[in-house]
């Protein structure tokens, strides 16, 4: 109930709650490498025809035989086609930053987190949320119990984050003390919910979004979010 609420209210004032509103990014693909790739294998093809032309005698050409020749062009076409359908679909849910552009990437995880509705984050130790706006949308987060934090130890920031209401597993640094993985769970332990992974290529910053089913990294994520839990409540009840 609590979540349709919050979408309804999303609806109407299309911002959240009183904080500003952040607009959604623009889906960002690597568009020179898909470029480049179609462009090329256009060429192939128009190498290739140019290659066999000097050798059809059009003098012996039948109806028949140009009638071949149209449908295999046709095919051609179509299967081209298909291919930059193909490469366009699969390119959803892969966004690419430039990493001079942190401002994209920020606006990015914020959106991602304002209307995500319960999310779980797996951070190394929060660095990426210095800024006064990012620290206010995560203390709104905590304080409609939408939040889940997973890290190796406690900083003074995630304290104030489970003071607000906020869930922290602290899984220890001796289980992990330098977590490469940095992901966030959106819509966590609800039907439709999808998790952005982020990882360093290079100077682009590469986030590539799984729903639940669609991927085993979607299943990876959430189960590694379980063993933070885990081991997290067996390290409270251990020294309580």
């Amino acid at each position: 109930m609590k979540d349709l609420f919050h979408w309804i209210k999303i609806k109407i004032t299309g911002k959240l709650m009183s904080k500003p509103a952040w607009s959604r990014p623009k889906r960002s693909r690597d568009f020179m490498a898909l470029t480049v790739k179609l462009v090329l294998i256009l060429l192939s093809m128009v190498a290739l025809l140019a290659t066999l032309y000097p050798l059809i005698d059009e003098d012996k050409i039948t109806p028949t035989t140009a009638s071949v020749t149209s449908i295999v062009g046709v095919v051609l076409l179509f299967l081209y086609g298909f291919l930059v359908f193909f490469e366009i679909y699969t390119a959803e849910g892969k966004r690419v930053f430039k990493q001079s552009d942190p401002d994209s990437i920020r606006n990015y995880m914020l959106h991602w987190i304002a209307y995500g509705g319960r999310v779980a984050i797996w951070t190394r130790d929060m660095s990426w949320a210095k800024d006064a706006e990012s620290q206010e949308l995560l203390r709104e987060k905590a304080r409609n119990d939408e939040l889940i934090i997973c890290l190796p130890v406690h900083t003074p920031f995630s304290v104030e984050l489970e003071q607000a209401g906020a869930k922290i597993y602290v899984y220890g640094t001796e289980l992990l003390s330098e977590p490469g993985a940095r992901f966030t769970i959106a819509y966590y332990g609800r039907d439709g919910s999808k998790v952005a992974i982020g990882r360093a290529r290079a100077d682009q910053h590469i986030v590539e979004e799984f729903n639940s089913g669609s991927h085993p990294a979607f299943h990876l994520a959430h189960e590694l979010v379980q063993i933070a839990k885990n081991v997290s409540s067996r390290k409270k009840e251990a020294q309580s």
